[in-house]
């Protein structure tokens, strides 16, 4: 046990696990920083460069970008009320305000005290909890990865509910995606069209960098992200001094990062919940619930340690059962399986310099961030005047010489545009397009685990109900149907008496 811990922690402080971390914090918090950006762009654009990386190395880069974005998403939202990630809406509330005061400086040391901590309390939470749920986990067959995979997509669709037809429709999407290529059944090629390129399957990496990348800059060229000639900085560096006003609201601090792990352990839930929810628990049990909305650290504190607590918690259940959370970790995912590694409760017993190597990383990450962003802040804040239509070529060249340089094939090329024309289209909608990527990623896992489940029953679905824990999932997964839209029309109704 200690000499993995030991030999985790020798490979995290390694020169080039260094470089990969620092480098990917620097550009997750760039990435973090501009709007209309965020982690996803900057880790769909280098995954393709991680395949050739160890695995260590590479989910230290992909977990940089992962935790430094939600870092650099509350710089704009305090300084112009424009969040750099959707769910750092919630630290603006008050960091703008506070900037509108002259007190910028607290506004984000407030912020970056909640992100570390928020950051530092997950990882605790994700080292304790991550061996108990691999133990319960230890006991699932077939059947049971089967359910709890059907009941990730069932979580991630129920949670885009006010879009359910077209979050229904992009997971089918994503599951059809996934089942192009060889049948590793029976052989056979599906929805190949004759050619031999389909027939070795779709990769994700084009895939995700079209969808998410390609399209999300085309978007940007539509658009153009805020620029501003304004930044409310009088130095280049935090002032350090305000950090220990920050420090004061420890007890937020803790409440915060719990609520952001819990939240993230729930597939499909998002930051944004978790962001509100933490905001929502500091104002109800503030001294001054008043002073909320108006310009408190408090409130910053809050929303950002929820924020920031979510990537780690959304590790969790991609390490101990293999099913992501959301689309970032389904990246992650990606990296574990192009590398032979599938994640799982027998992950922790086989990869454990691997799984202590991903603790140690993600404690240093937050260290670095909070370096970074207190040392370099003003120039940080700068790069929102970055041009918008040079940001955009720039970021499509890279994806087109990384899917590239995976195959040397210009048919990922050409499969990165077409879904990045269909990305775009989808985001013009507003289409929950999460749930594109967890329906191509968990589809591969649903079809296997389905004809393994048959398999053993020799054809009788009754399997699923006759295990505890597979019906376990089942009845949770009708739970998760039924009680939202029964709340949802008690809602409409209540309103209905009241208006």
């Amino acid at each position: 046990m200690l000499e993995t811990v030991w030999q985790g922690l020798q490979s995290t402080m390694s020169f080039w696990n260094l470089i990969a971390l620092t480098f990917g914090t620097i550009i997750g918090i760039v990435v973090g920083i501009i709007p209309g950006i965020g982690p996803m762009v900057g880790m769909v654009i280098l995954l393709p460069f991680t395949f050739s990386m160890p695995p260590g190395i590479a989910l230290s880069l992909l977990i940089g970008i992962y935790c430094g974005g939600y870092f650099g998403g509350a710089v704009p939202a305090v300084l112009m009320r424009t969040p750099g990630v959707p769910s750092s809406i919630v630290t603006s509330f008050d960091g703008y305000p506070l900037t509108q005061k002259g007190e910028a400086q607290l506004g984000l040391s407030a912020t970056i005290v909640g992100s570390f901590s928020g950051g530092i309390i997950s990882v605790i939470i994700l080292m304790l909890l991550a061996p108990l749920l691999a133990k319960i986990a230890a006991n699932f067959g077939p059947p049971e990865y089967c359910m709890v995979a059907i009941l990730g997509l069932i979580v991630v669709i129920m949670a885009y509910r006010k879009n359910i037809a077209q979050g229904f429709l992009l997971t089918a999407l994503g599951l059809w995606f996934s089942t192009v290529g060889i049948d590793p059944g029976t052989l056979v090629p599906r929805f190949s069209f004759g050619t031999v390129s389909m027939q070795n399957g779709l990769n994700i990496a084009p895939m995700c960098l079209g969808f998410f990348g390609i399209g999300q800059t085309l978007l940007i060229l539509e658009r153009k992200i805020l620029q501003t000639d304004t930044i409310h900085l009088t130095r280049s560096t935090l002032d350090f001094s305000k950090l220990l006003v920050a420090f004061k609201y420890k007890l937020t601090i803790l409440k915060s990062g719990i609520i952001g792990t819990l939240v993230g352990l729930l597939p499909g839930t998002g930051s944004i919940l978790a962001s509100f929810l933490a905001y929502t628990e500091a104002k109800r049990s503030s001294k001054h619930p008043e002073e909320f909305g108006k310009g408190t650290p408090e409130g910053c504190i809050a929303s950002e340690a929820g924020n920031n607590a979510v990537p780690a918690g959304a590790l969790i259940p991609l390490l101990t059962l293999g099913i992501p959370g959301d689309a970032l970790t389904a990246i992650l995912l990606g990296v574990f399986t192009i590398n032979g590694i599938y994640p799982g409760p027998l992950l922790l017993v086989k990869e454990p310099v691997l799984i202590n190597t991903i603790y140690f990383t993600m404690f240093l990450i937050n260290i670095v961030a909070l370096i970074l962003l207190a040392l370099f802040l003003r120039p940080f804040a700068m790069i929102v005047k970055f041009p918008s239509t040079i940001l955009a070529v720039s970021v499509m060249v890279v994806s087109a010489l990384g899917i590239y340089s995976l195959n040397l094939q210009i048919f990922e090329i050409g499969v990165a545009i077409f879904m990045g024309i269909l990305g775009y289209i989808m985001l013009r909608l507003e289409w929950p397009i999460v749930t594109w990527v967890i329906g191509f990623v968990l589809g591969p896992i649903i079809e296997e685990r389905l004809r393994e489940s048959l398999s053993l029953a020799s054809g009788n679905p009754l399997i699923f109900l006759e295990r505890p824990i597979s019906l376990g999932f089942i009845i949770a997964s009708l739970l998760i149907i039924i009680l939202p839209i029964i709340l949802d029309k008690r809602k409409k109704k209540s309103k209905k008496l009241f208006s």
